[in-house]
């Protein structure tokens, strides 16, 4: 474990540093009205290219109470993240609840809406019971690179191999009612999950173009 925490972090500055990317869809980011803060949605597979760029920043994010979860907690704390503790089967109240008192504070909050064991691209009821609890914005997120790594693993794990070109893309805030039926969370769900999946196809589309 202390290897991971020493090297992994090493690593992932290392790929980042040499996957050659743009940004699209900046005006989106760090805008939004009142004090509470914003939530940013991001493919679990999907999260190499985010979790470096937004590196040093402070943002908070909730990682489970597994073994495997500390090996993260250790490495994405030292690229400069705040981590909650918590997953859906142990501590997700807790976890969930100081993700709320993030927000309210102002704070960015980064979710990962089918960890952390999937299924792969199902949007669990945390990222839009917490939305719509908080009055928080969710800030879909995604990136692709015409060269990269793909593990196989539950989420299908992207990551870039060395000089690459690559983008990272930010969709536009989606706002989720405070008072809804399931029958309404279930439509969120649903379009939390299209917003994304049409980020990745159009992060794909812009790397083939270029």
């Amino acid at each position: 474990m202390w290897t991971a925490q020493l090297v992994g972090p090493m690593l992932i500055r290392l790929v980042g540093f040499l996957c050659r990317y743009r940004v699209e869809g900046v005006q989106y980011l760090y805008r939004w009205s009142g004090d509470v803060g914003q939530i940013w949605a991001v493919w679990h597979g999907r999260m190499f290219l985010p979790a470096y760029h937004f590196r040093g920043r402070g943002f908070v994010s909730l990682v489970s109470r597994s073994w495997d979860g500390e090996v993260i907690t250790r490495v994405v704390k030292r690229l400069g993240y705040v981590i909650r503790r918590g997953s859906p089967r142990e501590g997700g109240k807790e976890g969930f609840n100081e993700m709320l008192n993030d927000l309210y504070q102002g704070k960015i909050v980064s979710i990962f809406p089918d960890g952390p064991k999937g299924p792969v691209h199902k949007i669990h009821n945390g990222v839009i019971d917490l939305a719509r609890l908080s009055g928080a914005k969710i800030l879909p997120i995604s990136w692709s690179a015409r060269s990269v790594w793909r593990f196989k693993s539950w989420d299908r794990f992207m990551l870039p191999k060395p000089f690459t070109r690559g983008v990272l893309v930010v969709g536009e805030p989606l706002d989720i009612p405070r008072h809804l039926s399931p029958e309404k969370i279930e439509e969120f769900r649903e379009l939390l999950r299209d917003r994304l999946e049409s980020l990745d196809s159009k992060a794909d589309r812009m790397v083939r173009k270029h």
